[in-house]
């Protein structure tokens, strides 16, 4: 008996510290000043898709550079330093290869070219001016994609939408906002990083589905970008 009012005390209090502590945040955000701001945004980002399949392949798969371009729109709502933030972006995710395969005559480049829309949901904290950070997770929605190839022997462009899958990654990056002279809007300067650790699928740097490898690994998309954006307030 003893022990089961001891469960239910315990329970019973866990609760209330549950309550209070929401009551508490709840207090402090409706302390705060609320404000929104809407933005248009672009984003030019260095971008890869990275499998361990492909990396224990050597020189005659590896990685090359690639760039992708997103834009669209965002919106926020601030609660004096603490901001949450939903962007709709449209654009590419791209990922570079290259190699050497003597079946293939040699030296080759090849382009994978996702057409994604992203959906970033995030934290910002900072003023609404001035400097921030901010983190969060951003949905990859794959439209498309394409594999090109500069080998001739290769069809220049093939269809391998199938091969790939939606992923989600999580992001992180560090900003600012500035006034721009005397007109109603700012603009928003942030360097941001993404890594996804779910697996987006797709095919290696000849265009064969990583799905058919034993064992069957997951492939990793990473960004690093600039986003730059035009801000309106709505105080």
């Amino acid at each position: 008996m003893e022990l089961r009012d001891y469960t239910l005390n315990h329970q019973t209090m866990k609760k209330l510290l549950l309550s209070l502590s929401l009551l508490t945040c709840l207090g402090a955000v409706q302390a705060q000043t609320i404000t929104a701001d809407l933005s248009v945004k672009y984003a030019y980002s260095a971008t890869g898709m990275f499998n361990k399949s492909i990396s224990d392949l050597g020189a005659s798969q590896d990685y090359d550079l690639a760039f992708s371009s997103n834009y669209g729109l965002a919106a926020n709502v601030n609660f004096g330093k603490i901001g949450a933030g939903v962007e709709f972006l449209m654009g590419n995710f791209k990922a570079g290869y290259q190699g050497d395969q003597a079946l293939l005559g040699g030296a080759y480049t090849s382009n994978v070219d996702l057409k994604t829309t992203q959906i970033p949901i995030y934290l910002r904290l900072g003023e609404t001016k001035g400097s921030f950070g901010e983190f969060g997770i951003v949905m990859n929605s794959v439209k498309g994609a394409t594999y090109s190839n500069s080998n001739y022997l290769i069809d220049p462009a093939v269809d391998v939408t199938n091969q790939y899958q939606n992923f989600m990654g999580y992001m992180i990056g560090v900003g600012g906002r500035f006034g721009l002279l005397d007109l109603p809007v700012m603009v928003s300067v942030s360097a941001r990083m993404m890594y996804s650790t779910a697996d987006a699928k797709g095919v290696d740097a000849l265009g064969f589905d990583l799905d058919l490898y034993n064992p069957v690994n997951k492939t990793n998309a990473a960004s690093l970008g600039l986003h730059v954006g035009v801000v309106y307030s709505i105080d």
